[in-house]
């Protein structure tokens, strides 16, 4: 559900590894029942007058308004609050952890309230996240461990140590007008971030869906060959038995790499197989519907079929026993646009 989002995160505010337990601190704090839930958590923004802005990341979509730094400095930047917890925890910079918060919310609110909404449960995903995020905050943060390790370790050289500064004094006092120059030379600016982070690829993120597979009016229809096909219209699961053998077809929305929430139940007989079959891989191929731009949509295709190798590797299975495999044809292979976007994952020993 969050896979493109977490690797988006990682590559655009530099946080490389780090974005997965960010990811699931940060849902651990939204879905905490004891200061209510989603709910809760969303109260306090509107408590600091963002009820609007709120509003708009409810249900996802493009309405969904921005939020900076500035304002979640104010929600969430008390002490002890999300911020710190995340900073001191991952020893991660504060403003990028910031700047990360701020363009997950927005999509992660409006995946965690389909149709507008707040829901009464927990998709079993989500929850898998949140679990593993409550570990980590319960954690002792990293810089208050090595504080407490240092003042253990200083406190019984303190006498001898305020005897050198004495001595130490006592010199830098005699040769002060010989040093002045070095003593008032200002300290080196703090070195800006790397600009070296990679750019978001095509297909990652908000922007991918207007640069490939634009929705247009008839892209449901069947082709012209006219074949009858009762493959889903939108995004689904759907297991299949060839063989005897479990396989899958993940369908996706226009232009998105989203794995439906569906994905775990669905997928649990092709699960199954993997673990009991410990020589069988799982061969991952990512399609398109034909319409839009040709390299962007090649792009996707892969994006997706990475999505759903995350979504296994979720559900227990490594990651060396899944294989991408770029198909001979991946656009427009099905009966309908809508059947052509998606990705099949079949069994290989």
């Amino acid at each position: 559900m969050f896979e493109v989002l977490i690797r988006e995160a990682a590559a655009r505010f530099g946080l490389g590894d780090k974005a997965l337990p960010l990811v699931q601190m940060l849902l651990a704090y939204m879905t905490n029942k004891e200061t209510g839930g989603l709910a809760g958590f969303l109260e306090k923004f509107k408590a600091a007058g963002l009820g609007p802005v709120i509003q708009s990341w409810l249900g996802g979509g493009p309405a969904a308004q921005p939020v900076n730094n500035s304002q979640l400095e104010t929600v969430l930047g008390s002490s002890g609050g999300l911020l710190s917890m995340i900073t001191s925890r991952l020893t991660l910079p504060r403003d990028n952890v910031t700047s990360a918060l701020g363009y997950l919310l927005p999509a992660i609110v409006g995946k965690l309230t389909p149709g507008g909404s707040i829901p009464s449960g927990l998709p079993p995903e989500v929850a898998s996240l949140a679990a593993a995020g409550q570990s980590l905050l319960a954690a002792p943060a990293a810089a208050s461990t090595a504080q407490g390790a240092a003042a253990g370790g200083i406190g019984k050289w303190l006498p001898w140590i305020i005897v050198a500064v004495a001595a130490l004094f006592g010199l830098s006092y005699c040769g002060k007008n010989r040093t002045a120059d070095t003593v008032n030379t200002p300290p080196p600016a703090a070195s800006a971030p790397a600009a070296s982070e990679p750019a978001p690829s095509a297909g990652f993120g908000p922007a991918a869906p207007a640069a490939s597979e634009p929705a247009a009016p008839g892209s449901e229809a069947p082709s012209a060959a006219g074949a009858a096909t009762d493959e889903p219209t939108g995004p689904a699961v759907v297991g299949l038995v060839t063989d005897g053998v479990p396989a899958l077809k993940v369908y996706f929305d226009t232009g998105k790499t989203d794995v439906p929430a569906e994905f775990a139940a669905k997928a649990s007989d092709l699960v199954g197989y993997l673990k009991a079959n410990t020589d069988a891989k799982a061969v991952i191929s990512g399609f398109n519907d034909p319409t839009g731009d040709a390299a962007a949509n090649a792009e996707l295709s892969k994006n997706r079929a990475q999505a759903v190798q995350a979504a296994l590797v979720a559900q227990g299975i490594s990651e060396d026993r899944t294989v991408l495999e770029k198909p001979a044809e991946a656009s427009g292979t099905a009966a309908t646009n809508a059947a052509s976007r998606r990705v099949e994952v079949v069994v290989r020993k």
